[in-house]
């Protein structure tokens, strides 16, 4: 609990003002909260004693009413600014969190699976809102509204008796505490569990296709039910250690009512008290049992959010363990070159790329090529820097790529992968993300040059039209196209990365694609990886990859008269597609 606890102190420390006003009105709620009860005693000793007048119940009637309404004043006050506070947490630890997440390269995503980042900001961010919102709000009315009434019991009545009353307090204390911790440590595992069935749930979505096909339905419905039961069992445990509070806490007030109710009618039996200090005892007692089930609510409540909140911490602390990025701007690209360049991947000895050798200047096409596993992805990977380099780090413009802003490099970058990415927005809406600015002649241009347009036109809907998540309502060939059409838009990038992003188009479609490519990037660097070798053939220079080495490289023209991979390949494929 001292970790939450610590956390929340430097929030509540950067919104003073907010949480001041809260106590403030709090501790006049809680003393106007007992007020009432003194009046009661004030009316049962004038009832005793026969000099209650009608002037004298008019006034008190009127004091009832007066606090009542102050009453319910400061406690929409407290609460408003209460739960604002709530939501505000909520609001920034997304935020802290969507930042993070955009911010990170690819191995803090190795580190953390989907549905677990998922659970950690959603249900994790919800606990804390309910930590701060609902836990404080028990913390205080706790402290504050049990102070004032033990105050009003020992001071008004009877210190002697008060105490007697608390005798059985210690024992309700002990336990909430020793449970509390078993429920930090059983919510965490909950949580864990939550976020392996979350995982489940979006890796059986994103693969229904592949289910189905192979006629997987019955076996990972089966799967997923031992996940869900698991989450059931460990918030099972939980909810059993919460249900112990409850049973505890009123067999303690019992228990404590029986001594005071005893021990009191020994006092006014002995005129030590009078009838109404004993009745308003016994009211103040039963206005008690409101902040001891609070206590045990409160050491639950934070037990949880200490768990929550570690789950965030460990997200945000994470890194991705790049090298940092420099300050120096990044203008114009001139020069791409890698010098002996070496990398491997941190979960394998093996190098993927290995001492490779390439310079590239501005308005050269390079094609790539080569087997499958032999560092062609990793090679454009490395050139957005995705991954720490191993060593060696390529150079731009003379200087080490790490030496510019991450965020000007970025801005130099189109990418068209091999998984495309689509959003489950509009046509309209993912070509944007190449351009924001973008005019509807400039998308239709874009959409043009990827062979696109005529699709675009064939829709009901035409721009608007809804792609799904994930580009599911388009054919592969389209979501590459469309991809395309992004990456075209993208008027600040001076360096295009295709990787295979021609294979789900017909040959035809490709070649037009091609040319239209070539009048594109007349002043940019690109680097198009295809397993297909039509898609190159007017490419500047072309290496052959294989083991991360570069075992050819050339014109088109000039490999095709070189024994090797690329003639081999061309000559295979000629066949293929004269067949």
């Amino acid at each position: 609990m001292n970790y939450v606890i610590k956390h929340l102190i430097i929030y509540f420390g950067q919104h003073k003002a907010r949480y001041t006003t809260v106590f403030i009105f709090m501790v006049i709620a809680s003393i106007l909260a007992v007020a009432p009860t003194y009046i009661i005693r004030l009316i049962i000793d004038a009832i005793v004693q026969k000099n209650l007048t009608t002037q004298i119940l008019i006034t008190y009637i009127t004091f009832f009413a007066l606090i009542i309404i102050l009453a319910y004043l400061t406690e929409a006050i407290w609460t408003f600014f209460l739960f604002i506070g709530s939501y505000d947490i909520q609001k920034e630890l997304r935020n802290d969190l969507m930042t993070h997440f955009l911010k990170m390269g690819a191995p803090f995503y190795h580190h953390f699976r989907t549905g677990d980042l998922i659970t950690r900001s959603s249900d994790d961010v919800r606990v804390m809102g309910m930590t701060v919102g609902y836990g404080l709000m028990v913390f205080l009315n706790t402290s504050l509204y049990l102070t004032f009434i033990v105050l009003m019991m020992m001071v008004t009545v009877s210190w002697q008796l008060t105490l007697f009353a608390l005798i059985p307090m210690p024992i309700l204390v002990y336990f909430i505490f020793k449970w509390g911790s078993e429920v930090d440590a059983k919510f965490t595992e909950a949580q864990n569990s939550v976020s392996e069935m979350n995982n489940e749930v979006l890796e059986i979505i994103d693969g229904l296709r592949v289910v189905r096909a192979f006629g997987l339905e019955d076996s990972v419905s089966q799967k997923f039910d031992e996940k869900v039961l698991e989450s059931r069992k460990q918030n099972d445990i939980v909810a059993e250690i919460d249900s112990r509070f409850m049973p505890l806490i009123t067999i303690i007030l019992a228990i404590s009512y029986v001594f005071s109710f005893g021990l009191g009618a020994f006092f006014v039996a002995h005129h030590q008290i009078s009838i109404g200090a004993m009745v308003s005892f016994q009211v103040y007692l039963t206005m008690i049992v409101w902040p001891m089930i609070s206590a045990g609510d409160l050491v639950n409540t934070m037990q949880q959010g200490a768990a929550s909140w570690r789950r965030i911490n460990e997200v945000l602390k994470t890194d991705d363990n790049l090298e940092l990025s420099g300050n120096l701007s990044l203008q114009k690209i001139s020069t791409i070159a890698f010098i002996n360049f070496h990398f491997k991947y941190d979960c394998n000895d093996r190098a993927v790329l290995n001492g490779l050798n390439l310079t590239v200047k501005s308005g050269q096409v390079i094609g790539v090529v080569g087997k499958t596993g032999s560092g062609k992805t990793t090679l454009l990977r490395q050139l957005g820097h995705r991954y720490p380099y191993s060593s060696e780090v390529p150079l731009i413009n003379g200087q080490p790529l790490t030496s510019y802003s991450t965020t000007d490099l970025r801005k130099k970058i189109a990418e068209v992968p091999q998984e495309h990415t689509l959003f489950s927005r509009t046509i309209r809406e993912n070509l944007l993300f190449g351009n924001s600015e973008a005019s509807e002649k400039t998308l239709w241009q874009a959409l043009e040059k990827a062979c696109l347009a005529d699709d675009i036109k064939r829709m009901k809907d035409g721009l608007e039209t809804l792609v799904g998540e994930k580009g599911i309502s388009l054919s592969g060939g389209q979501k590459q196209r469309l991809s395309l059409a992004r990456a075209f838009l993208r008027n600040t990038s001076e360096i295009l990365l295709l990787d295979d992003a021609l294979s789900a188009v017909d040959a035809k479609t490709e070649q037009v694609i091609i040319n239209n490519l070539k009048n594109q990037v007349s002043n940019k660097i690109s680097f198009i990886i295809s397993h297909r070798l039509s898609a190159i053939t007017d490419a500047d220079w072309i290496i052959v990859l294989d083991d991360g080495k570069i075992i050819q490289s050339g014109t088109h023209q000039s490999l095709i008269k070189e024994s090797g991979w690329y003639q081999e390949q061309y000559h295979h494929q000629q066949i293929k597609e004269e067949k």
